[in-house]
């Protein structure tokens, strides 16, 4: 059994503990540095997140090209892609000239209204046509080539800045002909598209310089910036001795509240440039979607950075005086202490479960899966040598046999008294002597002790067993 402090008496424990608590009480100095410290690293943890995303999104050709496909799946931005297509088809080429042309002469007079019901049925034919997997897999296609193009142009590796006049583009031309095929133009009208049509300008040449010193910067913060965050943090913690524990969890909180400002802010900023920049209401259901769909990195970012504080806070809290943590670090310590190989086995499966299952694109990635091995197992030793110190002769029967004892007591109902326990023996008498007595309270102090420690008993209810052990039997007169 483990030395506990008896909650009887607290109170002469805290009165001699208070003068090393004094004495271990930071400065006022060292409390607002460490202030100051998870501030800034909460802010850094938000702009950082800002950085990883724009990293991510923006210069990778495989994400930029993902998101460009998640777009095209989307019913109202498809809408708004087909009717720009049939508009750019139709501005480019004289198709009522053409039809004429193509029509006897006893029906040329219908080339006007031929084409403008091939208009209306163009722009149906172009929703479907945006959603068969081949022209899909075009449109992702071009987009990832106008991503590598603008990458090497950004980061000053292409050759065709020169040949483009310094512009990039996402040419929807092929997407275009093929429409035109559908619907049945003739061939003549599809080889008459310009080549400027259906051209989508993406960087223009008086912004290329200025793209490529951000690109530089940006690269950079979406490194420094979230290793910088945790250098901060652990220094707070470092300084904070005595409190490290708490620090750890109010770290966890910091991330949570990083997390929801980012979430918040793509929120409010989402609906404030859709507002500014469409001014029809039937553009906007489109535009929403292109806002949502292309800011969702943005918010798996954010999410798995609240669910870091949350495992963080979760972990602060398993080492704290809690009875709860208590009762689980009790439980847990014979097998961390006797079979090290099977804990370590156990968190390896479930960090394996995790990177399986995927949650977040985190989970997927090398770097973050390293990270999370790597605070697994300081977490499991951390807590591994605590439970060492706090429960060494714990057994891995003693839990399971606290449950049943708990289980098999009895619940008093409210109001009810609890039996007094019997007389003891009166010397002289019948029965046993003076002498059995201690015995047999000893025995009984030795089982609450044992209940108490197996998690059986609070301290309340121990108090209160203990103390009506030692006052004895009550007569009639005083109950």
């Amino acid at each position: 059994m483990t030395d506990r402090k008896d909650p009887t008496n607290s109170g002469a424990d805290r009165s001699g503990a208070a003068p090393a608590q004094a004495a271990r009480r930071p400065s006022r100095r060292r409390v607002w540095g460490v202030r100051a410290l998870l501030t800034l690293a909460t802010l850094l943890t938000v702009v950082g997140i800002l950085a990883v995303f724009a990293n991510r999104q923006v210069l990778d050709a495989n994400n930029w090209s993902n998101t460009s496909t998640a777009l095209l799946q989307n019913p109202a931005i498809r809408t708004e892609l087909s009717e720009y297509l049939v508009q750019q088809l139709y501005a480019n080429v004289n198709v009522s000239g053409q039809l004429k042309a193509a029509l006897p002469p006893k029906l040329q007079p219908l080339a006007g209204p031929v084409a403008g019901g091939l208009q209306n049925l163009a722009q149906k034919a172009a929703y479907e046509l945006l959603g068969r997997p081949e022209i899909q897999a075009a449109w992702k296609s071009a987009n990832r080539l106008t991503a590598k193009e603008f990458i090497d142009i950004v980061e000053g590796n292409s050759r065709l800045v020169l040949l483009n006049g310094n512009a990039v583009f996402l040419d929807l031309r092929p997407i275009a002909a093929d429409l035109a095929s559908q619907i049945g133009l003739p061939s003549s009208l599809v080889n008459s598209i310009p080549p400027d049509a259906a051209r989508l300008k993406i960087l223009q040449n008086d912004q290329i310089k200025t793209v490529q010193n951000a690109v530089e910067v940006l690269r950079g913060l979406a490194i420094i910036l979230p290793a910088l965050s945790l250098i901060l943090a652990a220094l707070a913690i470092y300084l904070s001795e005595g409190r490290r524990r708490r620090l750890l969890f109010i770290c966890g909180v910091d991330a949570v509240i990083a997390g929801l400002i980012v979430l918040i802010a793509r929120n409010f900023a989402g609906h404030q440039i859709v507002n500014s920049l469409v001014t029809t209401d039937s553009v906007r259901p489109a535009a929403q979607a292109a806002w949502s769909i292309g800011t969702s990195m943005l918010s798996d970012i954010a999410q798995a950075t609240i669910l870091s504080g949350v495992v963080v806070m979760l972990a602060a809290s398993l080492a704290g005086p809690s009875r709860p943590a208590t009762a689980v670090r009790r439980a847990i310590a014979p097998w961390l202490r006797e079979r090290v190989t099977t804990s370590y086995a156990v968190i390896l499966a479930v960090l394996l479960l995790i990177v399986l299952w995927g949650p977040f694109p985190a989970t997927r990635m090398p770097i973050p899966v390293l990270l999370l091995i790597v605070f697994a197992w300081l977490g499991t030793e951390a807590l591994r040598r605590q439970t060492a110190v706090e429960f060494p002769d714990a057994q891995i029967g003693d839990t399971f046999a606290g449950i049943r004892t708990r289980l098999g007591r009895r619940p008093r109902l409210p109001g009810r008294r609890r039996p007094s326990a019997p007389a003891p023996p009166i010397a002289g008498g019948s029965g046993a002597p003076w002498s059995a007595v201690p015995d047999d309270r000893l025995s009984r102090l030795e089982r609450l002790a044992a209940l108490w420690d197996a998690g059986a008993l609070t301290d309340q209810e121990f108090a209160a067993e203990k103390a009506a052990l030692l006052a004895g039997p009550r007569s009639d007169a005083e109950q």
